[in-house]
């Protein structure tokens, strides 16, 4: 059976030893020329190595469940990446034959995306339709849409579906929230990002990433300009991602209603919590573990969150690109926690 991506699905241990066991003699090689002058069949054993072997022990030896087949196709196509920036022009006779075995595989796997994207546009009426009426129903974008998704592709053959529209989702999160929402007003709730010192952490991130895309940019470019803007293209996102996860914890605050705790932290993750899940609200002086969500925003330095509300059962909530995460406490450090108490017991004495 393959399974949906998780990060507790990768042996990292393994990963890096592979990386390292391929990636360093083959770098050595070709580039500090340990081994003597190389010619093209050598060339072709370097190509081989990454193209072929590295992906395919990286799929079957660096996840613990077995996953899509498309990462195996990713790996090859950045094997074959790194052959063109690892080996030089003049061992590199072969290579063309890698280059357009992998421009093959591509085209395949773009013909297969076309293929589910024409299911997904025949359905994409009835997404909107569910994505309005969600709406009514949920506070948030992303949890919004991932709803409508779920009312949408109900049947067993579209789950993988459902696992691409979620990895969507973030991506349309981050081009809304960087480029369109700056005229948009906070959603009426108890915000968490203004008593934190998170803004001064922003700025910092945001120059930091500038100055990357610039470095990196000029240095890839004397190798390859083509990797040079492919690089720069995947820095340029990771920019709108900062960006955009900024916007997102300014608009979207702590809702609370009759039905229970409505959250999205940026475009990090988010959820809700039913009445029916939640112990009480106690005052804490821990730091926040794996299991729980953290609505709250610290400066350079983590600090324990003031308040936590600890749960009588878990609940199964949602991470960034759709990841699943079961939550057994939420963490707290709102801008007015007081009128949040207030709000809070009112709700639970309804509730009881």
């Amino acid at each position: 059976m393959v399974v949906p991506f998780t990060f507790q699905q990768l042996h990292l241990k393994r990963i890096s030893f592979l990386l390292l066991f391929i990636l360093v003699p083959n770098y050595l090689v070709m580039r500090a020329g340990i081994a003597g002058p190389i010619d093209d069949r050598i060339g072709v054993a370097t190509a081989l190595d990454l193209c072929l072997i590295l992906p395919l022990l990286l799929y079957f030896f660096g996840f613990r469940q077995r996953v899509s087949w498309v990462y195996l196709i990713t790996f090859i196509f950045l094997g074959a990446v790194m052959a063109n920036l690892m080996i030089p022009n003049h061992a590199d006779g072969y290579l063309s034959y890698f280059n357009h075995s992998v421009i093959v595989l591509e085209a395949a796997v773009i013909f297969v995306e076309i293929l589910v994207l024409m299911m997904i546009v025949k359905r994409f009426p009835t997404l909107v339709r569910n994505y309005k009426e969600s709406r009514r129903h949920h506070y948030h974008f992303l949890s919004s849409l991932s709803a409508a998704v779920q009312d949408t592709f109900t049947i067993k053959r579209f789950n993988k579906v459902k696992i691409g529209l979620r990895i969507l989702a973030t991506d349309m999160a981050a081009i809304y929230y960087s480029l369109f929402s700056w005229r948009k007003k906070p959603a009426q709730g108890f915000t968490f990002h203004k008593d934190g010192g998170y803004l001064g952490v922003f700025f910092m991130l945001v120059h930091a990433m500038v100055i990357e895309i610039i470095a990196v940019h000029m240095m890839v470019a004397q190798y390859s300009h083509t990797a040079a803007w492919i690089v720069t293209a995947l820095d340029f996102y990771a920019l709108l991602f900062i960006i955009s996860d900024y916007q997102a914890i300014r608009l979207c605050p702590l809702v609370v209603d009759e039905k229970g705790l409505h959250y999205q932290k940026g475009i990090r993750e988010y959820g809700s919590v039913p009445w029916d899940n939640i112990e009480g609200l106690y005052k804490n002086n821990e730091l926040a573990g794996k299991e729980s969500v953290e609505l709250a925003f610290h400066g350079l330095e983590k600090e324990p969150s003031p308040y936590v509300i600890k749960l009588n059962r878990p609940v199964e909530t949602r991470k960034i690109f759709g990841l699943k995460k079961t939550v057994e406490a939420v963490f707290l450090k709102l801008d007015d926690p007081e009128a949040f108490r207030k709000e809070f017991d009112r709700y639970v004495k309804m509730a009881e």
